[in-house]
């Protein structure tokens, strides 16, 4: 027996990501018509190509975030 619950959010919620082969269509739609490549690390054989792809999708996609500059301290009257 399962449960499910019935909420106002259920039709914000996207759909499920899909079958393999829709995925499959949405990768090469995604190259022919953006140059976009997305590739599933573990569709990568080549030791050395992979850690290429994951060195490459850390440089572009980690967000590097700089320190911010702490405000100036006030003087405490006295």
């Amino acid at each position: 027996m399962s449960s499910s619950l019935k909420t106002s959010l259920g039709r914000a919620q996207p759909a499920g990501a899909g079958t393999p082969e829709e995925i499959g269509a949405l990768r090469r739609r995604a190259f022919v018509e953006h140059g976009v490549a997305m590739i599933h690390l573990s569709d990568v054989l080549d030791p050395w190509t992979k850690q290429a792809v994951i060195n490459e999708a850390r440089r572009q996609l980690e967000q590097k975030v700089e320190p911010v500059a702490a405000a100036p301290r006030r003087r405490q009257r006295r």
